[in-house]
């Protein structure tokens, strides 16, 4: 994936975003703003602070970089009302929603904090229906839901059409990459039907206010598609006193998830993946472990549905 970073030949576009009077402007959506039409490269600074927003991304060739500690915080939740007498849903809470290509974000914390699903359901944290998004040392922080890579089904299990925001582009490709970032979450909180690349990131399990069991991952990779969510080198790891947490379940019955080279925690289940209560996800699924360190007793057992590589010796 090309790295905007590294560019040195085309001429920039910056701004600065501060708090009390320091930079060009003091939100990042007013940034934004400021770029609409903007063709070359626009790279946005962000000076330490809690910025309270909640933002969409259309701007293409765009670095979004935090400097110190950067938060971007938002709290919408699947269950809050949204005036004719409905719910606004899952994906119109996303504190981050990007919808352009060829985008770099950078040292910057996104969060959710409505709180966990079991109280507001569903609130993501950051939702990309783009293609050529990277994310390098980023927080992701949330409960049920807190990363989702687009695109998503076509309908959702009712028949009835997904609530989203504006999607003023349909990308023939939809692809992520995360290296060296933090996400945290409770149920479903990696999600999507994207290709999504996450190099030595931590994949950090919460403890649900229930004790009940936590699952990582939920692809809904498109039939056909070759990739979906790959994990590689990555640290499984959870809160104190969590347990059971599955690797991952398919939300729709092609999904396809890879743990390549990751060191697993002992907070798994011994199972590690669910098949969504429907036994025919088991013949459509693609799930495979690849390579990795489990720490614990070692009491695990290998699904006759997934595919297990063990390490080569020597």
């Amino acid at each position: 994936m090309e790295n905007l970073s590294e560019k040195t030949s085309v001429k920039e576009t910056r701004m600065v975003v501060g708090k009390a009077g320091v930079g060009t402007v003091s939100t990042i959506g007013e940034a934004l703003e400021r770029c609409k039409g903007i063709e070359g490269p626009v790279r946005i600074t962000i000076l330490s602070g809690v910025y309270r927003e909640r933002l969409a991304i259309y701007q293409n060739n765009l670095i979004l970089s935090g400097i110190g500690d950067v938060e971007i915080v938002d709290g919408r939740y699947a269950r809050e009302p949204d005036g004719n007498g409905g719910e606004i849903g899952t994906f119109r809470t996303a504190t981050v929603f990007i919808n352009a290509e060829n985008v770099l974000v950078e040292n910057i914390t996104i969060t959710n904090d409505a709180g966990p699903g079991e109280v507001v359901g569903q609130a993501v944290a950051m939702y990309s229906e783009g293609d050529r998004v990277t994310f390098k040392n980023c927080r992701f922080k949330g409960y049920q839901d807190t990363v989702c890579l687009g695109p998503l089904p076509e309908v959702q299990k009712t028949g009835l059409p997904f609530c989203t925001p504006q999607l003023k582009v349909r990308f023939e490709k939809s692809r992520a990459e995360f290296h060296s970032c933090m996400i945290e979450g409770t149920i479903d909180f990696i999600f999507g039907g994207g290709e999504g690349l996450f190099h030595q990131c931590e994949i950090k399990s919460l403890k649900r206010p229930d004790d009940g069991v936590g699952f990582i991952s939920a692809a809904s990779t498109p039939e056909g598609q070759e990739r979906g969510l790959i994990f590689e080198e990555c640290y499984i790891t959870a809160e104190e006193g969590t347990g059971n947490v599955y690797l991952g379940r398919p939300w729709r019955a092609y999904g396809k998830t890879v743990f390549s080279r990751c060191w697993m925690g002992a907070h798994l289940h011994p199972e590690r993946w669910d098949d969504w209560d429907k036994a025919s996800n088991r013949l459509t699924a693609t799930y495979v472990e690849d390579r990795n360190h489990y720490e614990g007793d070692g009491a695990f057992i290998i699904p006759d549905w997934i595919t297990f590589i063990e390490e080569e010796e020597g």
